[in-house]
């Protein structure tokens, strides 16, 4: 009961305030207005201030104010204007890091810190090592990756000497299969590898050369009957034995050599492929092709298991989490490095200027800093933003910044000055013109002699001096750009009074 009676007793006296000011404000305007001629005066003071008439309830929004108060109040009017509008904005902004100019580093393998050379704040250039991490992970690979060339070169050799001895035994193969003579092969194929497969060849076919000469010898004889057939019988079959083992070994060495020059590059491939993994591995986590020609475990012991990290671009360290003989993995940051030869600018623009924002995409804006009073800084919008935050109704926008001086430190606040966008044909008024009640805007317009008429409008784009109006007006109607003041507290003192 006593919380009711309270909140009553509020109400009541800020009413009694409120009509407390409209009145003071009315005598006043009255007070100091020359009083017009053939007026006689009332009985009380409230009685000689001119009082703004105010139609019936279905015409409140029309306002009757006296000429003769007119300059007293400092009433001033002019016509709705059809013209260009160029809309600027300013609003706060901050500078934030170059987001494409940071990294983040994490080493790629567990191990152990063994270096750590570069402290908070130091500049680096692109290459400087920055941190030594000793890695087992590391040194596994760099040593297989050592056996893996070992073995490669290994069958890179003897896949030269397989292949050598398959061409010239398929050489020799081509001769015997022609028929040529014993000196002719000799001849063609002395001081050429073909390892065992010489000698066998060669045997066979002198065999089977020596039988087809002695069964050409003895077939004159037979026919004059100065050998048996049996003779001649023996020969040919001692032709035809030598003839199926030279074949069988022709065909023999052929699939084998040819076997073997297969086995032999398939071999090499193998191993160059296993060289390749090693190596990719390697460069995966880092390593360049100098280091990895480089590997010797022989020379270099255990710091074959180094891992160097090196800074990916100039910048400066903005932090560092990492200390000597600290166990690190990929799971734990220990560095960030920053180019801050370039920032960025962030603002947040409200929606309702979202049409401006989308005309200033890859333009320029002017900055100012607290820090360097006095000064301005330029700035080129490159991202106006996809979403409108749901509760602040803005959208994001970034802008980058040359910063080769230094002096744009991220986390600085600035003011953010949008350059002015002019559109044509904009209905507009002064910004004095218009007024604000209960959330409504609103203007004075003034119909004939003393009438004036509150017409609700609604705003868009404004610069410094005038404002778009986009519904509630027309062209050339006379609206009130000074002294609306005086109208709207006689409006709120007629409906107050009622």
């Amino acid at each position: 009961m006593h919380r009711a009676w309270s909140l009553s007793t509020r109400r009541i006296l800020a009413f009694a305030v409120l009509v407390a000011v409209v009145t003071t404000v009315a005598l006043a305007v009255h007070r100091w207005s020359p009083k017009p001629a053939g007026i006689e005066r009332a009985s009380t003071k409230l009685d000689e201030t001119p009082v703004a008439k105010v139609s019936s309830p279905s015409e409140l929004q029309i306002v009757d104010l006296p000429r003769d108060t007119w300059q007293a109040a400092g009433l001033k009017m002019e016509p709705v204007q059809v013209a260009s509008l160029a809309q600027s904005i300013e609003l706060t902004g901050k500078v934030a890091l170059n987001e494409d100019r940071v990294a983040h580093i994490f080493p790629l393998v567990d191990g152990r810190v063994d270096e750590v050379k570069i402290k908070l704040g130091d500049k680096v250039k692109r290459g400087d090592l920055l941190v030594v991490v000793q890695s087992i992970e590391v040194g596994r690979t760099m040593l297989q990756l050592f056996q893996d060339r070992l073995q490669r070169d290994f069958a890179i050799t003897k896949d030269r000497w397989t292949q050598t001895v398959t061409t010239n035994t398929q050489a020799m193969i081509a001769l015997i299969r022609s028929g040529a003579a014993i000196e002719d092969i000799e001849k063609q194929l002395t001081d050429r590898p073909m390892g065992e497969y010489r000698d066998k060849l060669m045997t066979a076919y002198v065999l089977f050369y020596k039988a087809r000469k002695t069964l050409e010898r003895l077939k004159p004889l037979t026919e004059q009957g100065s050998i048996t057939g049996k003779q001649l019988l023996e020969a040919e079959s001692d032709l035809n034995g030598t003839r199926a083992t030279l074949q069988s070994l022709l065909e023999q060495f052929h699939q084998e050599t040819q076997q073997s020059s297969a086995m032999s590059a398939q071999a090499v491939k193998e191993l160059e492929t296993r060289v390749a993994v090693d190596e990719t591995n390697l460069k995966i986590l880092g390593f360049d092709d100098e280091s990895l020609v480089a590997i010797d475990p022989v020379k270099q012991g255990e710091t074959v298991s180094h891992y160097p990290i090196h800074s990916p671009f100039d910048g400066t360290i903005i932090s560092k989490d990492v200390v000597l003989l600290e166990r690190v993995g990929p799971e734990s940051q220990i560095l960030s490095i920053a180019d801050l030869s370039s920032v960025w600018v962030t603002t947040d623009v409200y929606e309702e200027n979202l049409r401006l924002l989308k005309q200033l995409d890859n333009r320029s804006i002017i900055f100012r800093s607290p820090a360097w009073p006095g000064e301005t800084f330029e700035a080129r919008i490159f991202y106006t933003g996809d979403l409108v935050h749901e509760s602040s109704r803005t959208v994001a926008m970034r802008a980058i910044a040359d910063n080769a001086d230094g002096r744009l430190r991220p986390g600085m606040f600035v003011t953010v000055e949008f350059p002015s966008i002019e559109r044509q044909d904009v209905m507009q008024v002064p910004v004095t013109a218009v007024q604000e009640h209960a959330g409504k805007s609103f203007v004075f317009v003034h119909l004939k002699n003393d009438q004036f008429e509150r017409r609700d409008v609604t705003l868009g784009i404004r610069s410094s001096d005038h404002v778009e109006v986009q519904t509630g007006l027309k062209a050339n109607e006379i609206v009130v750009t000074r002294g609306g003041f005086a109208l709207k507290t006689r409006m709120l003192a007629d409906l107050l009074s009622e």
